[in-house]
Protein backbone atom coordinates (compact mmCIF):
# COMPACT_ATOMS: atom_id res chain seq x y z
CA UNK A 1 0.00 0.00 0.00
CA UNK A 2 1.38 3.39 -1.04
CA UNK A 3 2.34 5.61 1.87
CA UNK A 4 1.77 9.24 1.00
CA UNK A 5 4.15 11.98 2.11
CA UNK A 6 1.15 13.78 3.62
CA UNK A 7 0.16 11.00 5.99
CA UNK A 8 0.74 12.35 9.53
CA UNK A 9 3.18 9.60 10.50
CA UNK A 10 5.17 9.87 7.28
CA UNK A 11 5.37 13.67 7.48
CA UNK A 12 6.64 13.43 11.06
CA UNK A 13 9.20 10.75 10.10
CA UNK A 14 10.51 12.78 7.14
CA UNK A 15 10.90 15.88 9.30
CA UNK A 16 12.65 13.95 12.06
CA UNK A 17 14.93 12.04 9.68
CA UNK A 18 16.08 15.28 8.08
CA UNK A 19 16.30 17.25 11.38
CA UNK A 20 13.74 19.75 10.08
CA UNK A 21 12.05 22.12 12.50
CA UNK A 22 9.17 23.98 10.88
CA UNK A 23 9.47 27.75 11.11
CA UNK A 24 6.58 29.91 12.19
CA UNK A 25 8.43 32.91 10.72
CA UNK A 26 8.06 31.35 7.25
CA UNK A 27 4.42 30.38 7.78
CA UNK A 28 5.25 26.68 7.47
CA UNK A 29 2.15 24.62 8.17
CA UNK A 30 2.09 21.34 6.24
CA UNK A 31 -1.17 19.74 5.18
CA UNK A 32 -1.30 16.22 6.62
CA UNK A 33 -4.65 15.14 5.18
CA UNK A 34 -4.13 13.30 1.88
CA UNK A 35 -7.84 13.36 1.05
CA UNK A 36 -7.85 17.16 1.28
CA UNK A 37 -4.82 17.37 -1.00
CA UNK A 38 -6.47 15.09 -3.54
CA UNK A 39 -9.63 17.18 -3.38
CA UNK A 40 -7.66 20.36 -4.09
CA UNK A 41 -6.15 18.84 -7.22
CA UNK A 42 -9.48 17.35 -8.26
CA UNK A 43 -11.40 20.65 -8.06
CA UNK A 44 -8.63 22.37 -10.05
CA UNK A 45 -9.51 20.21 -13.03
CA UNK A 46 -5.90 20.05 -14.25
CA UNK A 47 -4.99 17.40 -16.80
CA UNK A 48 -2.11 15.75 -18.69
CA UNK A 49 -1.28 18.83 -20.80
CA UNK A 50 -1.23 21.35 -17.95
CA UNK A 51 1.87 22.96 -16.47
CA UNK A 52 1.37 24.00 -12.86
CA UNK A 53 3.14 26.34 -10.45
CA UNK A 54 3.28 25.38 -6.76
CA UNK A 55 4.55 27.92 -4.22
CA UNK A 56 5.78 26.71 -0.85
CA UNK A 57 6.26 23.09 -1.85
CA UNK A 58 7.87 22.07 1.45
CA UNK A 59 8.69 18.37 1.47
CA UNK A 60 6.41 17.68 -1.48
CA UNK A 61 3.08 16.74 0.12
CA UNK A 62 0.98 18.53 -2.51
CA UNK A 63 3.57 18.03 -5.26
CA UNK A 64 3.12 14.28 -4.93
CA UNK A 65 -0.59 14.60 -5.72
CA UNK A 66 -0.20 17.13 -8.55
CA UNK A 67 2.70 15.55 -10.45
CA UNK A 68 1.02 12.35 -11.74
CA UNK A 69 -1.90 14.41 -13.11
CA UNK A 70 -0.04 17.06 -15.14
CA UNK A 71 2.68 17.53 -17.73
CA UNK A 72 4.90 19.56 -15.41
CA UNK A 73 4.92 21.08 -11.93
CA UNK A 74 7.32 23.91 -11.07
CA UNK A 75 7.87 24.25 -7.32
CA UNK A 76 9.20 27.25 -5.40
CA UNK A 77 10.60 26.84 -1.90
CA UNK A 78 12.58 29.39 0.13
CA UNK A 79 13.79 27.04 2.89
CA UNK A 80 16.85 25.21 1.57
CA UNK A 81 16.80 22.92 4.59
CA UNK A 82 13.72 21.27 3.09
CA UNK A 83 15.40 20.52 -0.25
CA UNK A 84 17.16 17.27 0.78
CA UNK A 85 13.84 15.82 1.96
CA UNK A 86 12.05 17.00 -1.20
CA UNK A 87 14.75 15.56 -3.45
CA UNK A 88 14.80 12.31 -1.53
CA UNK A 89 11.05 11.96 -1.86
CA UNK A 90 11.14 12.43 -5.62
CA UNK A 91 14.62 11.30 -6.59
CA UNK A 92 15.49 8.12 -4.78
CA UNK A 93 12.29 6.47 -3.66
CA UNK A 94 9.71 4.53 -5.66
CA UNK A 95 8.05 7.81 -6.66
CA UNK A 96 10.88 8.43 -9.15
CA UNK A 97 8.54 7.28 -11.94
CA UNK A 98 7.27 10.87 -12.17
CA UNK A 99 10.27 12.85 -10.96
CA UNK A 100 11.08 13.98 -14.52
CA UNK A 101 8.17 16.43 -14.61
CA UNK A 102 9.09 18.16 -11.34
CA UNK A 103 11.29 21.28 -11.18
CA UNK A 104 12.35 22.73 -7.82
CA UNK A 105 13.39 26.38 -7.60
CA UNK A 106 15.01 27.44 -4.33
CA UNK A 107 14.06 31.08 -4.02
CA UNK A 108 11.95 33.62 -2.13
CA UNK A 109 8.48 33.63 -3.69
CA UNK A 110 8.15 37.35 -3.00
CA UNK A 111 11.28 38.08 -5.06
CA UNK A 112 10.38 36.03 -8.11
CA UNK A 113 9.58 37.56 -11.50
CA UNK A 114 6.34 35.73 -12.27
CA UNK A 115 6.01 37.03 -15.80
CA UNK A 116 9.41 35.59 -16.68
CA UNK A 117 8.79 32.36 -14.77
CA UNK A 118 5.37 31.62 -16.24
CA UNK A 119 6.46 32.49 -19.78
CA UNK A 120 9.59 30.34 -19.50
CA UNK A 121 7.63 27.29 -18.33
CA UNK A 122 4.33 28.09 -20.13
CA UNK A 123 2.39 27.97 -16.85
CA UNK A 124 -1.29 28.93 -16.72
CA UNK A 125 -2.39 27.43 -13.37
CA UNK A 126 -1.25 27.80 -9.77
CA UNK A 127 -2.05 25.18 -7.12
CA UNK A 128 -0.57 25.96 -3.72
CA UNK A 129 -0.87 25.73 0.00
CA UNK A 130 0.45 29.27 0.38
CA UNK A 131 2.76 30.14 3.27
CA UNK A 132 0.53 32.08 5.67
CA UNK A 133 2.94 34.97 6.17
CA UNK A 134 3.04 36.03 2.50
CA UNK A 135 -0.30 34.79 1.16
CA UNK A 136 -2.06 38.16 0.86
CA UNK A 137 0.70 40.17 -0.85
CA UNK A 138 1.77 37.19 -2.96
CA UNK A 139 -1.68 36.75 -4.52
CA UNK A 140 -1.66 40.39 -5.62
CA UNK A 141 1.94 40.16 -6.87
CA UNK A 142 1.11 37.19 -9.12
CA UNK A 143 -2.04 38.85 -10.44
CA UNK A 144 -0.06 41.97 -11.37
CA UNK A 145 2.99 40.28 -12.85
CA UNK A 146 1.70 37.16 -14.59
CA UNK A 147 -1.08 37.77 -17.13
CA UNK A 148 -0.53 34.23 -18.42
CA UNK A 149 -1.94 32.80 -15.19
CA UNK A 150 -5.67 32.21 -15.70
CA UNK A 151 -6.59 30.09 -12.67
CA UNK A 152 -5.29 29.66 -9.15
CA UNK A 153 -6.40 27.15 -6.52
CA UNK A 154 -5.02 28.30 -3.21
CA UNK A 155 -5.21 27.16 0.38
CA UNK A 156 -5.10 30.31 2.50
CA UNK A 157 -6.11 31.42 5.97
CA UNK A 158 -9.82 31.93 6.41
CA UNK A 159 -9.40 35.60 7.33
CA UNK A 160 -7.54 36.33 4.08
CA UNK A 161 -10.30 34.61 2.10
CA UNK A 162 -12.86 36.80 3.87
CA UNK A 163 -10.90 39.91 2.87
CA UNK A 164 -10.78 38.80 -0.76
CA UNK A 165 -14.50 38.02 -0.92
CA UNK A 166 -15.70 41.09 0.98
CA UNK A 167 -18.45 43.21 -0.58
CA UNK A 168 -19.04 46.98 -0.40
CA UNK A 169 -20.15 47.88 3.10
CA UNK A 170 -18.50 44.84 4.74
CA UNK A 171 -15.97 45.41 7.52
CA UNK A 172 -13.34 43.50 5.50
CA UNK A 173 -13.87 45.57 2.35
CA UNK A 174 -10.57 47.38 1.81
CA UNK A 175 -8.12 48.74 -0.73
CA UNK A 176 -6.55 45.26 -0.87
CA UNK A 177 -9.91 43.72 -1.75
CA UNK A 178 -10.55 46.29 -4.48
CA UNK A 179 -7.11 45.80 -6.03
CA UNK A 180 -7.33 42.00 -6.02
CA UNK A 181 -10.87 41.97 -7.37
CA UNK A 182 -9.87 44.36 -10.13
CA UNK A 183 -7.79 41.51 -11.54
CA UNK A 184 -9.82 38.43 -10.63
CA UNK A 185 -12.97 36.84 -9.29
CA UNK A 186 -12.69 34.78 -6.10
CA UNK A 187 -14.77 31.76 -5.10
CA UNK A 188 -14.68 29.60 -1.97
CA UNK A 189 -14.31 25.92 -2.88
CA UNK A 190 -14.27 24.36 0.60
CA UNK A 191 -13.00 24.85 4.15
CA UNK A 192 -10.01 23.09 5.72
CA UNK A 193 -10.02 22.68 9.53
CA UNK A 194 -6.87 23.75 11.34
CA UNK A 195 -6.25 20.24 12.67
CA UNK A 196 -5.43 19.11 9.11
CA UNK A 197 -2.08 20.92 9.42
CA UNK A 198 1.23 20.28 11.16
CA UNK A 199 1.83 22.27 13.27
CA UNK A 200 -1.76 23.28 13.98
CA UNK A 201 -2.26 26.99 13.11
CA UNK A 202 -4.44 29.40 15.08
CA UNK A 203 -7.09 29.68 12.39
CA UNK A 204 -8.92 27.47 9.89
CA UNK A 205 -8.08 27.62 6.20
CA UNK A 206 -10.06 27.97 3.00
CA UNK A 207 -9.41 26.68 -0.51
CA UNK A 208 -10.31 29.37 -3.04
CA UNK A 209 -10.56 29.48 -6.81
CA UNK A 210 -9.07 32.57 -8.44
CA UNK A 211 -10.33 33.30 -11.97
CA UNK A 212 -8.42 36.07 -13.72
CA UNK A 213 -10.53 38.61 -15.58
CA UNK A 214 -9.62 39.06 -19.23
CA UNK A 215 -11.11 42.54 -19.36
CA UNK A 216 -9.39 44.17 -16.38
CA UNK A 217 -6.50 45.75 -18.28
CA UNK A 218 -8.83 46.98 -21.02
CA UNK A 219 -10.62 49.22 -18.52
CA UNK A 220 -7.41 50.83 -17.34
CA UNK A 221 -4.31 51.10 -19.47
CA UNK A 222 -1.63 48.83 -18.04
CA UNK A 223 0.75 51.75 -17.68
CA UNK A 224 -1.71 53.39 -15.31
CA UNK A 225 -2.04 50.48 -12.84
CA UNK A 226 0.33 52.16 -10.39
CA UNK A 227 -1.70 55.36 -10.49
CA UNK A 228 -4.92 53.42 -10.09
CA UNK A 229 -3.57 51.62 -7.02
CA UNK A 230 -2.40 54.93 -5.54
CA UNK A 231 -5.89 56.29 -6.13
CA UNK A 232 -7.47 53.29 -4.36
CA UNK A 233 -5.09 53.63 -1.41
CA UNK A 234 -5.99 57.33 -1.23
CA UNK A 235 -9.69 56.53 -1.11
CA UNK A 236 -9.24 54.18 1.85
CA UNK A 237 -6.53 56.16 3.64
CA UNK A 238 -9.04 57.74 6.05
CA UNK A 239 -11.61 54.98 6.18
CA UNK A 240 -14.25 56.78 8.25
CA UNK A 241 -13.95 60.05 6.34
CA UNK A 242 -16.11 61.04 3.44
CA UNK A 243 -14.53 60.05 0.14
CA UNK A 244 -14.37 63.69 -0.96
CA UNK A 245 -12.27 64.60 2.09
CA UNK A 246 -9.96 61.58 1.69
CA UNK A 247 -9.31 62.37 -1.95
CA UNK A 248 -8.79 66.06 -1.26
CA UNK A 249 -6.16 65.27 1.36
CA UNK A 250 -4.46 62.50 -0.62
CA UNK A 251 -4.32 63.78 -4.17
CA UNK A 252 -2.16 66.85 -3.50
CA UNK A 253 0.59 65.36 -5.64
CA UNK A 254 -1.72 64.07 -8.33
CA UNK A 255 -2.51 65.54 -11.70
CA UNK A 256 -5.54 67.21 -10.14
CA UNK A 257 -3.20 69.70 -8.51
CA UNK A 258 -3.68 72.34 -11.18
CA UNK A 259 -4.40 76.01 -11.07
CA UNK A 260 -8.03 77.09 -11.11
CA UNK A 261 -9.40 73.63 -10.23
CA UNK A 262 -11.61 73.29 -7.18
CA UNK A 263 -10.86 69.67 -6.38
CA UNK A 264 -13.70 69.13 -3.96
CA UNK A 265 -16.34 70.46 -6.35
CA UNK A 266 -14.85 68.40 -9.15
CA UNK A 267 -14.87 65.21 -7.06
CA UNK A 268 -18.47 65.85 -5.95
CA UNK A 269 -19.46 66.38 -9.58
CA UNK A 270 -17.83 63.10 -10.57
CA UNK A 271 -19.56 61.26 -7.72
CA UNK A 272 -22.88 62.63 -8.87
CA UNK A 273 -21.95 61.35 -12.33
CA UNK A 274 -21.95 57.77 -11.02
CA UNK A 275 -25.12 58.32 -9.00
CA UNK A 276 -23.46 58.82 -5.60
CA UNK A 277 -23.93 61.54 -2.99
CA UNK A 278 -21.08 63.72 -1.76
CA UNK A 279 -21.07 62.14 1.72
CA UNK A 280 -20.36 58.59 0.52
CA UNK A 281 -17.39 56.67 1.97
CA UNK A 282 -14.90 54.55 0.04
CA UNK A 283 -16.16 51.33 1.62
CA UNK A 284 -19.53 51.80 -0.11
CA UNK A 285 -18.27 51.96 -3.71
CA UNK A 286 -18.14 48.96 -6.04
CA UNK A 287 -15.02 48.15 -8.01
CA UNK A 288 -16.65 49.34 -11.23
CA UNK A 289 -17.52 52.64 -9.55
CA UNK A 290 -13.90 53.07 -8.42
CA UNK A 291 -12.76 52.44 -11.99
CA UNK A 292 -15.25 54.94 -13.42
CA UNK A 293 -14.31 57.58 -10.84
CA UNK A 294 -10.59 57.08 -11.45
CA UNK A 295 -10.98 57.33 -15.22
CA UNK A 296 -13.00 60.53 -14.79
CA UNK A 297 -10.27 62.10 -12.67
CA UNK A 298 -7.52 60.84 -14.96
CA UNK A 299 -9.21 62.22 -18.09
CA UNK A 300 -9.93 65.54 -16.40
CA UNK A 301 -6.29 65.86 -15.36
CA UNK A 302 -4.94 65.24 -18.87
CA UNK A 303 -3.76 68.43 -20.46
CA UNK A 304 -4.83 68.97 -24.05
CA UNK A 305 -2.07 68.62 -26.61
CA UNK A 306 -0.69 71.83 -28.02
CA UNK A 307 -1.49 72.38 -31.65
Amino acid sequence: MHKYISSPGNTADILKRNSIILKKSLGQNFLIDTNILKKIVRVSGVGPEDKVLEIGSGIGSLTEIIAPEVKKVVCIEIDKKLSPAFQENFGYLCRSSYKENITLIENDAMRMDYRKLTEEHNISTVISNLPYKIAAPLILKILIEAPGIKKMYLTIQKDIAERLLAKPGDKDYSSYCVKANFFADFKIMFQVPRNCFMPIPNIDSTVIEVSVKDSCIILINKNNIGEFFYFIDSCFLHRRKKLTNSLQASLRQSALQQDNIDKKDLIVKMLHGIGKEADIRAEDLTIQEFITLFLSIYRTSEKPEKK
